[in-house]
């Protein structure tokens, strides 16, 4: 809680009415922003975001604030005084005269400022426990005419089961535009929960049950326990028609919004969660370069995606600071490839050579191919995979960045408060 609002609620009289706002993801991925109105005003109100953007440049706003985080990597660097800032280096704040270009990061200082909708809604059962149940509270919604159903879309009610509800508590004067408006806003500490099931459906309202994330852990079904750590589901299995909660596209196909455009990405992971990609020249590593989770280097003969932005940090399979990747080359019918080789073949999936061979095309029966992309079948495979983002926003079929993409939701699994599938 903040200091700021925790002296306002220890007061003996708050100046400020206490304001409930709730965010809604859907099934897509987008979120609804929601308030259940301000006394008899059913206008929008704005709060801002919880945290920082970080920004990459061509995708600055111009007139909001920002502070220099990275340069860029040599030679598709961002040079910030062409866009408002006073120098080129990192710490310095600026503000944004044009969107900028390369490939420099930026924090965004003034943090998103969201609307939030007016809509007849509420939350109870709240009470927290030490011992026995976590609370299920009910999220009632106002579901008169098409009120309710407009914002969802081509999405139906039972549609929001699986996703995720936040809710968030804040006072009126700390809003966007309020006496007390603050970046980074001031708020209670948010709750967050999972849409578990239909309670009751009716022509007035819509009362959903909700769920702690953590509480899915052991929960019994039909022939299998829920667990926590590793997934029982068969690789695929959903996408290739033989079941299962496993939702991953058997050619790694993502469709990623970095920049407002939806673009198609292939994306393969080895069963160590280690980038496969596709074979091209990398820079070799410089010890004086200040490296992004954009870059891709060589170094000791092997290959390297950067995890944590640095320099100075040399490439080791001890280092957080990076990842080993691997190559892969298109598969050409009459060309030998080596044992240990890497090739796609119909741009599906990965194979490995187990022996050397020519012509010999790969399958899962083959003597001469062993399939290399397959999943380690545990939480970090599951987020290496659904939490990818490319390395570049404004290209299709893009390498993974080092890190993920921590908005994105698990499929429905083994895993405690994820999506259905």
């Amino acid at each position: 809680m903040s200091n700021v609002i925790a002296t306002d609620v220890q007061t003996q009289e708050i100046n400020s009415a206490l304001i409930e706002l709730f965010e809604i993801t859907l099934p897509n991925g987008t979120t609804l922003y929601f308030h259940p109105g301000l006394d008899s005003d059913l206008t929008d109100v704005q709060f801002r975001d919880k945290t920082a953007s970080i920004v990459l440049a061509g995708n600055f706003i111009v007139g909001d604030s920002y502070t220099i985080k990275t340069l860029g990597p040599s030679g598709s660097s961002t040079y910030y005084p062409s866009i408002g800032a006073a120098n080129n280096n990192i710490g310095t704040v600026f503000t944004a005269t044009g969107v900028g270009s390369g490939l420099g990061l930026a924090t965004q200082n003034d943090y998103t400022i969201r609307d939030y909708n007016p809509m007849p809604m509420m939350i109870d059962g709240l009470e927290l426990q030490a011992d026995g149940a976590s609370s299920r509270p009910a999220f009632t919604v106002a579901n008169i005419g098409t009120l309710f159903q407009t914002e969802l879309g081509d999405f139906k009610n039972d549609d929001l089961i699986g996703q995720r509800l936040i809710r968030r508590q804040t006072l009126r004067k700390y809003l966007v535009n309020g006496a007390q408006d603050a970046s980074p806003p001031i708020e209670f500490p948010s709750q967050e929960y999972i849409i578990d099931r239909i309670a009751e459906e009716t022509g007035i309202a819509i009362t959903y049950e909700v769920a702690t994330p953590f509480d899915l852990e052991n929960i019994k079904l039909p022939r299998r326990i829920v667990v926590g750590k590793y997934c029982s589901w068969k690789y695929q299995g959903h996408a290739s028609g033989k079941g299962g909660g496993c939702t991953w596209n058997t050619d790694g196909l993502v469709n990623y919004d970095g920049d407002g455009t939806v673009r198609s990405h292939k994306v393969y992971f080895d069963f160590d969660d280690r980038p496969l990609v596709a074979s091209e020249t990398f820079a070799a590593y410089s010890a004086s370069t200040a490296y992004t989770t954009t870059s891709y280097v060589t170094h000791s003969g092997k290959f390297w995606l950067c995890t944590i932005a640095g320099t100075g940090n040399t490439p080791s399979i001890t280092s957080s600071y990076w990842k080993e990747v691997r190559k892969w080359v298109e598969w050409v019918s009459g060309t030998t490839y080596q044992i240990g080789t890497l090739v796609r073949y119909n741009a599906e999936t990965i194979w490995k050579a187990r022996t050397i061979s020519t012509g010999q095309i790969p399958t899962d029966t083959s003597p001469y191919w062993i399939r290399e992309e397959v999943c380690g079948k545990t939480l970090q495979s599951c987020k290496a995979r659904y939490g990818f983002k490319p390395s570049v926003l404004t290209s299709a079929n893009q390498k993974p960045e080092g890190v993920t993409n921590l908005a994105a939701r698990l499929p429905f699994g083994s895993f405690p408060g994820t999506l259905k599938y």
